[in-house]
């Protein structure tokens, strides 16, 4: 089993110094939170999209979602040119297919009986407008391995409740590592807010 994955001090400071007030545009409460515990000062404004871009390839897709996102906000009342802003798209691909939030218990349930013992890859869409330099849209990818998952552990997974609202129905940060025996590549990135990859965007 994965031990609980914690975010280096260094990138904290780090954070801090380059963004220590961020528009989130998104209403993803994980992401927020994510923020906040650095002691980032994070305004919320989501953005209403139609999230069917008609795309197929995966990475198109979630750098697409992202930026209509940003084009959003950037075009909205509430938009600051003084604050940096990001916007963020997160999809799960597993066996050739996309997978978002499942909608019921019992799709999460069959997600997690998939997952067992399987790999699969993370995409975060990342667009962001950045003051006095413009708006800049990329990706990240991590791959998550499972562990073999008994049936009891998955019910009791379930019973969390945190599969609601989550891609792929786990969320790392809280107990879903406990299914995941090995993540390769940036962990926020598999909650949904690659932090290293924006700090990279802030300091290039």
């Amino acid at each position: 089993m994965l031990i609980k994955p914690e975010i280096d001090p260094e990138l904290i400071i780090k954070a801090q110094k380059l963004f220590p007030k961020v528009i989130l545009a998104s209403q993803s409460e994980n992401r927020r939170k994510l923020l906040e515990d650095m002691n980032i000062c994070v305004i919320q404004k989501p953005q209403n999209i139609n999230e069917l871009c008609g795309l197929t390839k995966p990475i198109e897709v979630v750098t697409t979602l992202s930026k209509q996102k940003l084009d959003s906000y950037l075009n909205s009342k509430d938009f600051d040119e003084s604050l940096p802003a990001i916007c963020l798209d997160t999809l799960v691909l597993f066996d050739g297919k996309l997978i978002g939030k499942p909608d019921s218990e019992e799709v999460a349930r069959e997600l997690l009986y998939k997952f067992s013992s399987k790999k699969q890859e993370v995409l975060t869409g990342l667009s962001a407008y950045i003051p006095n330099k413009g708006c800049v849209t990329t990706y990240d990818s991590s791959e998550v391995i499972f562990s073999p998952l008994s049936a009891g552990e998955i019910n009791w997974y379930i019973s969390t409740g945190e599969w609601q609202g989550a891609a792929g129905g786990y969320r790392i940060q809280k107990n879903g590592y406990k299914l995941v025996e090995k993540i390769e590549g940036s962990w926020t990135n598999v909650i949904g807010f690659p932090l290293e990859k924006f700090i990279s965007i802030l300091t290039n």
